[in-house]
């Protein structure tokens, strides 16, 4: 479903759970960063302890944790009447089971993404970074990764549930 056809009230939910998710997808890359590179003086981009290995990880615990809690929290406020629900995609392309759905979502995303960013910071020729470079990274990575996939787990579990349906107002001509 494009945002053209989004009713207003579900845009801005959207948009709203979007900055969340990227706040709190930075947060969490960043203790992750301190848990696992902590005393570390820099990281380097290859090596069991580099950033290449350290994204896998990186994207598919973000993906799966920041996006189950976004829908575990839509499908609750959609059941309290806070946020309307969408109707029912006329193809659905990801599973209706929150957990199957945030795994298929997680791997996809791991899949994809990690062999992109490490292309990317090879091309770049970045051998390894600074701590608190790398920290600084991770943060921008994190909101990255949460701001790709947030869009597609806010507008799946708006249709999830049995509250009625808002009605989205016709285009106009």
């Amino acid at each position: 479903m494009s945002d053209a056809s989004l009713s207003s009230n579900h845009s801005r939910y959207i948009r709203q759970e979007t900055l969340v998710g990227c706040a709190f997808n930075g947060v969490l890359s960043v203790v992750f960063a301190f848990i696992v590179f902590r005393g570390v003086a820099s990281i380097p981009l290859w090596g069991p302890d580099g950033m290449a290995v350290d994204l896998v990880p990186t994207v598919f615990m973000i993906t799966l944790v920041g996006n189950l809690i976004v829908t575990v929290l839509t499908r609750k406020r959609v059941a309290a009447g806070q946020v309307p629900r969408l109707a029912p995609a006329s193809r659905q392309r990801l599973p209706r089971n929150a957990l199957s759905r945030m795994l298929l979502l997680a791997v996809v995303f791991t899949a994809v993404l990690v062999p992109l960013s490490i292309l990317a910071l090879w091309a770049m020729r970045i051998e390894s970074l600074p701590f608190w470079l790398f920290v600084g990274f991770k943060v921008v990575y994190g909101a990255a990764v949460g701001a790709l996939s947030a869009g597609i787990v806010v507008r799946a579990a708006l249709r999830d549930g049995n509250r009625p349906v808002e009605a989205v107002p016709a285009p106009q001509a």
